[in-house]
Parts: structure tokens; sequence; C-alpha cells
């Protein structure tokens, strides 16, 4: 269990712009559009169509809920895999650079 955290720590403190850091924000979006959808906010995009999901709720605070998930949505949709490819990319740059300069470099004839 210790490694496990020991683990976690190291991917929530990894570099920006690594492919660790890259597919921690992935991860992290994906969690907060679970939880927007396991919690109700997708009812709250009727909005959009100048409807009330709710009539309990005020429509400023259906409007806010609404945005707050097409905002996820649109993240989880367009900005996770754009991520997760990223990272993909990187990684195997960073190998095909690492394997190229342990090898010393193109070699003559």
């Amino acid at each position: 269990m210790k490694a496990f955290f020991g683990l976690l720590r190291r991917l929530w403190k990894a570099e920006a712009f690594s492919p660790q850091g890259l597919m921690v924000r992935a991860a992290i979006l994906t969690a907060l559009y679970a939880v927007s959808c396991l919690a109700g906010l997708r009812e709250h995009t009727t909005f959009l169509s100048g409807t009330s999901s709710n009539v309990n709720l005020s429509w400023h605070t259906a409007t806010t809920l609404g945005l707050i998930h097409l905002l996820l949505h649109f993240s989880f949709i367009l900005l996770a895999p754009i991520l997760v490819i990223t990272a993909g990319l990187l990684a195997a740059w960073n190998r095909w650079k690492l394997a190229r300069e342990e090898g010393g470099g193109i070699q003559g004839p």
C-alpha cells in the first residue's frame, strides 16, 4: 500500500509537460467528468434549449451547473485524448532520443 501511495505521489509531482504529467491531467479530467455524470449534472444542460431542468432551482444555478458539465464534457471529449496521444508521442520520442544518445549517434561506413 505504501508503494502505491509513493507511485501516486511521484505521478502527482511529475513535471507539467512530461508523459506522466500529461497522463495525470487526462486522468483528472476523466475523473471530474465521471463525477459530473454521476452527480446528474447532465440534465442541467437543457439551458441550451431555453428550458429549465428543475423548477426548484433558479435559472442561474441550473445554468451554472449545466455550463460546468458542458465544459467537463468537452474537456473529456477533446482535451483528454489529446493529452493521452501527446503523452504517448513524447514517451516514444524520449525513448528514441535516449537510445540514440546511448548508441553514440550515427555510425559512418
